[in-house]
């Protein structure tokens, strides 16, 4: 059975991978940009655009993953009449959706920040852009590191679904061998595994990300 493990299956596995890795760091860096600027949305004191980035948030949190992708893919070039390559549109899909899960994250760390905090970079003469940047985020970023790192194993995980609009992704290539050489069992024990210890590496770098940044409080405790 392992016979079918050979360097064309573990190089078309690879491809798989790399698309994957793609898909998960392309929309965690869009969707923290979009969940940034949603949280500060939903913060702000003008009412509209605190309804829109309530409309955003809840639109995508409150429908599935799967339902999003499907509409990007297939309805929206008959609205825009611009159709995006199935890679762009999972990357476009992939990021709105892990920007309205992040736009809560970063909303609840900005607010489990100290008051204390930003009372005193306003008595130090910062504009309120200054103290978000040079004071509240570098904090909420602290608190928000873990939620973080589990939205981006999540994510990891949910760019299997960008196969259903045909990205060649891991699970789809996967697919595709199957087709080829009937080991099914094989072949999704093999990527169950690669999903697993990319899981796994992600988990551990941002573990290390947490230490890196909770050591100067650890420090100030002794």
């Amino acid at each position: 059975m392992f016979d079918a493990l050979t360097p064309e299956v573990l190089a078309a596995l690879w491809r798989g991978t790399q698309v994957t890795l793609g898909l998960t760091v392309l929309a965690s860096l869009f969707g923290l940009l979009l969940g940034l600027i949603g949280a500060l949305g939903r913060m702000s004191r003008f009412g509209p655009l605190r309804w829109l980035a309530g409309v955003y948030i809840e639109t995508f949190r409150g429908t599935p993953l799967l339902v999003q992708l499907f509409f990007l893919f297939f309805a929206l070039p008959q609205i825009t009449k611009v159709t995006l390559p199935p890679f762009h549109t999972a990357v476009l899909g992939l990021s709105l959706f892990a920007g309205a899960y992040t736009a809560e994250i970063i909303r609840g760390s900005l607010n489990a920040v100290p008051r204390g905090q930003l009372e005193a970079a306003r008595a130090l003469g910062l504009r309120p852009a200054q103290a978000l940047r040079s004071v509240l985020l570098p904090q909420a970023l602290r608190i928000g590191l873990p939620a973080l790192g589990n939205q981006f194993i999540g994510l990891l995980k949910d760019s299997s679904l960008a196969s259903v609009i045909t990205v060649t992704e891991l699970l789809l290539t996967t697919r595709g061998l199957v087709s080829i050489n009937y080991q099914p069992v094989l072949m999704y024990a093999a990527v169950g595994l690669i999903y697993f210890l990319l899981s796994h590496a992600a988990a551990r770098v941002f573990a290390l990300l947490e230490g890196v940044l909770d050591r100067p409080y650890a420090t100030s405790r002794r």
